[in-house]
């Protein structure tokens, strides 16, 4: 049998939280782009997104690992 896994550290939720807001803000940028927004407001915009987003995936993450990261079910 294997041991389990130890729970990653804060820094590495963190880390991750931090890269899952960057991809969000990635895919606002596809959408600004094609909506021809100004350069300033895509920055603003990015930044806003990162900055908001990665508390909320940190506590999705935390909150994932607490509960066990329990398999989805199939529809």
């Amino acid at each position: 049998m294997s041991t389990p896994a130890a729970p990653p550290s804060k820094g590495r939720i963190w880390l991750n939280s931090f890269v899952m807001a960057l991809a969000s803000s990635l895919g606002y940028l596809v959408f600004a782009l094609l909506g021809q927004h100004q350069t300033l407001v895509i920055v603003i915009a990015m930044s806003a997104i990162v900055v908001l987003m990665t508390p909320v995936f940190y506590w999705l993450n935390v909150r994932r690992i607490r509960l066990g990261a329990a398999p989805r079910r199939d529809s």
